[in-house]
């Protein structure tokens, strides 16, 4: 009887060792990191395309749980093909340029982050993924650069010859009505769902030029979507067609031949006439945590330390207390009004110097605002300079798109395994 209790006891002991393999081998296998495609012998990961759709879900749902995460694996993996094509096209021309390009992709990455390293590294250890990841954002436009640079020498001499062109229509049209757009641009296949989610994004609020840095696939998104000022007869062949009529903050989505467009009127002079919304603000954005108490206890907490720091103090110096303090974050905002999301704008517009915003929630985090400093906007006489530097990039997107079609349509892309 011992005999068969032994045995009886090994048989149990085989079965526990066995399910408990299982279940490891299991979990090292959703760990596991593999090669998905190549693109020209560069690979693309498992792990690359989850980390990039953090960076692209984060940007549009602030939601650091990553509930619909598989959602934005497409176009990931289409942004990671975009900058795995680009590399390859830097290294035809120098093997080395991921090495040159690094130092100025990193200072340009903390530009992001008010050139704070602690800040960058906060963001990286929030979403879970490697400092990499932020990076090639950056080190794909500075190689992009560098090989649109190769390719249309010729075409690019021809640049100061516009310049001055167009130096003189601008010098007559100095009394037209003008447009200053954004746009967001997608591949229409496969997007549906990632459309939807945007403009769920925007209707709550949202930074348009924020999603456009982060998801637009057009060469503007350097540029956080911004393709400069138009007049009506220049916007979009769509708007004309429709013969809509645009105000300030309109957001206007059409289908093109292969893309989407989602096109936003950030201001609108009228007739040469300075909008109020290009004024600029310096303000101080205070985030805090609500955890589990009421937001607006919370919120009244908040007001009441911050009011103590101002302390009727002409000035928000003292808010830099604020970065030694763990359960207050402060980060300065410099920029136009128009390039503020929409809940920002609303909850400052009509308010005084130092005076204490309303709060903006988003999930367990509420946001309040101090108008620091405000600047009013004067026009900029016509300068050749910045018309040539406008003419240089709006051709740097020309030949960008230009370029891109073609080197997709030549890129050896290697389908290895589905991501799983």
């Amino acid at each position: 009887m011992s005999y068969i209790k032994i045995i009886t006891s090994y048989k149990h002991l085989i079965l526990i060792l066995f399910l408990l393999s299982n279940t490891l081998c299991s979990k090292i296998f959703a760990n596991e990191n593999y090669v998905l495609y190549t693109v020209n012998n560069l690979p693309i990961t498992k792990f690359d395309v989850i980390n990039k759709a953090k960076i692209i879900s984060f940007s549009i749902d602030q939601d650091l749980k990553f509930t619909n995460l598989k959602s934005f694996y497409n176009q990931s993996l289409k942004t990671l093909t975009d900058e795995r094509i680009i590399e390859a096209s830097g290294l035809l021309i120098n093997k080395n340029i991921n090495k040159i390009i690094y130092n100025q992709a990193y200072q340009l990455t903390l530009q992001d982050f008010d050139n704070s390293e602690n800040k960058l590294n906060e963001f990286i250890d929030k979403l879970s993924i490697p400092k990499s990841t932020i990076l090639d954002r950056f080190k794909s436009q500075l190689i992009w650069s560098a090989v649109l640079r190769d390719r249309f020498k010729l075409e690019i001499k021809d640049i100061n010859k516009k310049s001055k062109e167009i130096f003189r229509k601008q010098s007559a049209r100095s009394k037209i009505t003008l447009y200053d757009l954004a746009e967001i641009v997608l591949e229409k296949k496969g997007n549906a769902q990632l459309l939807k989610n945007i403009n769920l994004a925007l209707k709550q609020g949202s930074n348009f030029l924020e999603i456009a840095k982060q998801v637009s696939i057009s060469d503007s998104a350097k540029f956080k979507g911004k393709i400069g000022w138009k007049t009506y007869e220049n916007l979009p062949t769509y708007i004309l067609n429709k013969k809509i009529k645009i105000n300030e903050g309109d957001i206007i989505s059409f289908p093109t031949k292969d893309k989407i467009r989602i096109i936003k009127i950030l201001v609108k002079r009228n007739n040469g006439r300075l909008s109020e919304i290009e004024n600029k603000v310096l303000l101080a954005q205070v985030d805090f945590q609500v955890n589990f108490q009421d937001k607006q206890i919370a919120y009244i907490d908040v007001k009441k330390r911050i009011t103590k720091l101002l302390n009727k103090k002409r000035s928000c110096t003292n808010l830099k207390t604020l970065n030694n303090n763990k359960e207050l974050n402060l980060k300065v905002i410099d920029l136009r009004i128009a390039d503020l999301s929409p809940s920002i704008q609303k909850i400052i517009k009509n308010k005084n110097l130092y005076e204490i915003s309303e709060p903006v929630f988003l999930g367990n985090k509420g946001f309040i605002y101090i108008t620091c400093d405000k600047q009013k906007a004067k026009l900029v006489k016509n300068n050749l300079a910045q018309i040539k530097k406008n003419i240089m990039e709006k051709q740097f997107r020309i030949f960008s798109e230009k370029l891109i079609k073609k080197l997709k349509k030549q890129a050896n892309i290697i389908n290895i395994e589905k991501i799983k």
